[in-house]
C-alpha cells in the first residue's frame, strides 16, 4: 500500500476533486469535480443558492479528503505491522484496539445520477430557451419552493428508512 501525505492531499483538496484523485478514489473526484462545476455555471441564474451550494461542497470535499487520508495512514501501519510482525496480533501491538475496519465505500446509485443529469438539463433548457419563463418562475420563488420540496421529500424517505424507530 503506498502512502500518501496529508499535507499533499490537504493542498490538492483545494480544488474539489483532485484530493480525492490523489488518494485513489477517482469516481469520487470526479463526482465532486462536476458537481462544483455544475453549482459555477448555476451561479448566475441563482446566485442566493449555488454560491452556498458550492461552499458545501467544497469544505465537504476537503474533510472527506482529509479523513481519508488519514484512514488509509492508520490502515498502512496496520498493514506493515501485520506484515513484519503476523504472530503478535493482540498486545502490546494493537494498544488494545480491535482491527482497522475497511472504509466504507457509498456507492451512489446510477439512478439519482441519472436523475440530476435530467433535471440539470431540463434547467438549462428552461433558462436558454424560454427565458420569460425562467423569469416568472424566479419571481414566484420557485428555486427555494423546488428546495424545499426536494429537502421534505428526503426527510421523509430518510424517516422510513429508519430501522431504529
Amino acid at each position: 500500500m503506498i502512502k500518501k501525505r496529508r499535507w499533499l492531499t490537504f493542498m490538492l483538496a483545494m480544488i474539489p476533486g483532485v484530493g480525492h484523485l490523489y488518494l485513489g478514489f477517482k469516481k469520487q473526484g470526479l463526482q465532486f469535480m462536476i458537481g462544483a462545476s455544475l453549482c459555477i455555471m448555476f451561479i448566475p441564474s441563482e446566485p442566493m443558492i449555488f454560491p452556498f451550494a458550492l461552499a458545501a461542497l467544497w469544505f465537504y470535499q476537503l474533510f472527506d479528503a482529509l479523513q481519508k487520508a488519514a484512514w488509509m495512514k492508520i490502515t498502512a501501519a496496520e498493514h506493515e505491522r501485520m506484515m513484519f510482525h503476523p504472530d503478535s496480533f493482540g498486545e502490546p501491538w494493537t494498544m488494545g484496539m480491535s482491527a482497522m475496519p475497511g472504509y466504507p465505500h457509498e456507492d451512489v446509485n446510477p439512478a439519482w445520477v441519472g436523475i440530476g443529469c435530467v433535471v440539470a438539463g431540463f434547467l438549462m433548457l428552461v433558462i436558454s430557451a424560454f427565458p420569460t419563463l425562467w423569469r416568472m418562475l424566479i419571481e414566484i420563488n420557485i428555486g427555494t419552493i423546488l428546495l424545499s420540496l426536494g429537502l421534505i421529500a428526503y426527510g421523509l424517505k430518510m424517516l422510513r428508512n429508519n430501522t431504529r424507530a
